[in-house]
């Protein structure tokens, strides 16, 4: 049985195509929008011949000179690409490894591993054993925070909402809202303790 195949509007195919030449991962970008990889490099390929004014006219068979200008133009944002993250690690290049894997896991959000470890000189498999045991300076804020949390949390003896934690951190120096405050407090399992009036008989 045939099925119908999906269609998808121009402004969205536009849309992923730009975002793929944006420094967004085509892994990251097929899974966050349900397409397939060879979907959207072909929709790619569809921009690159016919310009954004005739995108998704359907021409994708390229003339002998069309080819050498898409090979060209993939070329050219590839090294454009390894230009950005050769010029962005240009401070720890002589800092030793960890220094580049610290990089590497900072940049992985908009290039491949695979790609910035090639440029760095890396070795892909020794990287991915270091990113396992990674900590960022992120996760390391986090759990500090959430350890203040749960502190002040507990030494309000439980009567203390996110609002009232969330002012407490602020006047720490602490830039948190209360909405993360509230997040955290959700992750943590930490409960408010309401006080339960008495009725007077």
């Amino acid at each position: 049985m045939k099925t119908n195949k999906k269609e998808y509007h121009r402004d969205f195919k536009l849309k992923l195509v730009k975002l793929s030449f944006e420094k967004r991962k085509i892994e990251d970008l097929v899974l966050e929008y349900g397409i397939t990889n060879v979907t959207l490099l072909h929709w790619r390929k569809n921009y690159i011949i016919n310009r954004e004014e005739n995108f998704s006219l359907g021409k994708t068979k390229l003339t002998a000179q069309e080819k050498k200008i898409y090979d060209l133009e993939i070329k050219i944002k590839k090294l454009d690409a390894e230009f950005e993250i050769i010029k962005g690690a240009e401070d720890i290049l002589h800092k030793g490894l960890l220094f580049k894997y610290k990089y590497i896991a900072e940049k992985e959000q908009n290039y491949s591993s695979y790609m910035l470890c090639k440029i760095l000189g890396v070795h892909l498999g020794n990287y991915k054993k270091w990113k396992s045991g990674y900590v960022s300076e992120r996760q390391q804020w986090k759990m500090m925070i959430k350890k203040e949390i749960a502190s002040i949390f507990i030494s309000s003896q439980k009567r203390y909402g996110y609002k009232r934690i969330a002012a407490e951190l602020q006047r720490s120096g602490h830039r948190i809202s209360s909405k993360t405050v509230r997040l955290y407090m959700r992750e943590l399992n930490l409960n408010v303790l309401v006080k339960k009036l008495k009725i007077k008989k």
